[in-house]
C-alpha cells in the first residue's frame, strides 16, 4: 500500500490557543508529531510530508513542504500538499490529532472507496477533515476555493463527492484534537 499513499501532516496553523507549536509538544517522550508519523509508517512507509514553514520539524528527517498561498488555513495546507503528491491517495492529518492509531488509520484506507474524492473520519456529530483520505484529483476544488478565497474547508468538503465514516467506538478517543492547554493536560493524565 505504501506506494499508493502518502500521508501530508498538516503543521502550519498559528496555535493560537496552545500558544506554541502543537506538533512539537510531547506526549509520553515523543512530539504529537512523531506519534502520528509512527501511527502512519506501518501503512505509507516513508512518503510521509510535514507541511510546514517551521524549520524545527526537519529533525525529523521527514521531507518539509512550505505552503505555496501563505495564511490560507487547512486549506490552503491541502491544497499544497496534493499540489506536491505523486500518489492517487493522500492521507491529510492535523498535526494536534496525536492519538490515532495505525489501526484506525488503515480502517480509513481500507474503507476509503474510489468513487470517492474524499473520505473523512466522524465521531458524534463532529465530521474531521483532517483524519481524511484525499484523492489528488481534489486540488482542483481546493484550488477553484482559494481563488474565491472561500477557506472554510466544510464548504470545500461538500463541493466534492464524499464519504463520511463513523469511528468504531473503540478508536473514538483517537479522534480528538488537542488545541488547548486544558486539552493538553487531560490527555497526558
Amino acid at each position: 500500500m505504501e506506494n499508493n499513499y502518502t500521508a501530508y501532516i498538516l503543521a502550519g496553523g498559528k496555535s493560537q490557543r496552545m500558544g506554541t507549536d502543537k506538533g512539537l509538544l510531547m506526549l509520553n517522550g515523543k512530539t504529537f508529531v512523531n506519534h502520528i508519523c509512527d501511527a502512519l509508517k506501518p501503512i505509507v512507509g516513508e512518503n510521509i510530508v510535514i507541511v510546514s514553514a517551521n524549520v524545527d520539524y526537519d529533525v525529523l528527517g521527514h521531507a518539509r513542504i512550505e505552503d505555496l498561498i501563505d495564511d490560507k488555513g487547512p486549506v490552503g495546507g491541502i491544497y499544497t500538499a496534493l499540489k506536491h503528491s505523486k500518489t492517487k491517495f493522500n492521507f491529510v492529518l492535523s498535526v494536534d490529532a496525536p492519538l490515532v492509531s495505525t489501526d484506525l488509520l488503515q480502517w480509513l484506507a481500507d474503507k476509503h472507496e474510489d468513487g470517492y474524492m474524499m473520505t473523512q473520519v466522524q465521531v458524534g456529530d463532529k465530521a474531521s477533515p483532517l483524519i481524511a483520505v484525499y484523492d489528488r484529483s481534489c486540488k482542483r476544488v481546493f484550488g477553484e476555493h482559494m481563488a474565491a478565497k472561500q477557506l472554510k474547508l466544510r464548504e470545500v468538503v461538500e463541493d466534492m463527492m464524499h464519504q463520511t465514516l463513523v469511528v468504531p467506538e473503540k478508536w473514538s478517543k483517537q479522534v480528538q484534537n488537542i488545541n488547548t492547554p486544558e486539552e493538553y493536560k487531560n490527555i497526558q493524565s
